[in-house]
C-alpha cells in the first residue's frame, strides 16, 4: 500500500490479491469512549489502538471488526442486529470504533467513526464496508490488479 497527497486528499493504493485489496488499518476507541474511560465514567480500561490488515469488501453495507480486535479494545456492544450470512440470518453485535486507513502514511486519512459488526475473522482485523468507503472514492482496476482509495485528509 502506498499513500500520496493530492491537495487535501489522501490517496491510498493497494494491490488486489487473491482475496481482494488489503490495507493497513488502525482501530481505536472513539474520542467519546476514551473520555468516558479516562474520566472513570465506566469501569473499563483506556486501551491502545490496534493495528492490522483490513480487506476492502464492496459487497458489505457495514464494516465488520474481528472478535480479536473488539476484545483487545474492550469494545462494548451498543445493540444487536440481524446479520445475513451465507449460513442464513444470525444475530450480530454492533460496537462503535474509530477506523484510520493507512495509519503509518503521511498525511493520514481522516479517521472515520463506524458502527461495526463484531464477527470472527481469520486473516484480517477489519472488513472495510461501504460505511467507510462512502467517505471517499474507490477505483478498482482489475486488469492491473490495483485499487486506489481517495479520502479527505485532515487540514494542518
Amino acid at each position: 500500500m502506498t499513500l500520496a497527497e493530492e491537495g487535501s486528499t489522501a490517496v491510498l493504493s493497494a494491490h488486489i490479491g487473491r482475496d481482494g485489496a488489503r490495507l493497513s488499518v488502525e482501530l481505536a476507541l472513539t474520542a467519546y469512549e476514551a473520555h468516558r474511560r479516562q474520566a472513570g465514567l465506566v469501569q473499563l480500561p483506556l486501551t491502545f489502538p490496534k493495528r492490522g490488515d483490513g480487506l476492502v469488501d464492496t459487497g458489505s453495507e457495514v464494516s465488520v471488526i474481528s472478535d480479536e480486535a473488539a476484545e483487545a479494545l474492550e469494545l462494548e456492544t451498543v445493540r444487536t442486529v440481524p446479520v445475513v450470512t451465507i449460513h442464513g440470518e444470525e444475530p450480530g453485535e454492533v460496537c462503535v470504533v474509530q477506523v484510520t486507513l493507512g495509519p503509518d502514511q503521511r498525511p493520514r486519512p481522516r479517521p472515520v467513526e463506524v458502527h461495526a459488526i463484531r464477527r470472527p475473522l481469520r486473516a484480517v482485523q477489519l472488513l472495510i464496508g461501504r460505511d467507510i468507503l462512502r467517505h471517499g472514492y474507490l477505483t478498482w482496476n482489475g486488469p492491473d490488479a490495483a485499487a486506489t482509495l481517495r479520502f479527505p485528509a485532515p487540514v494542518g
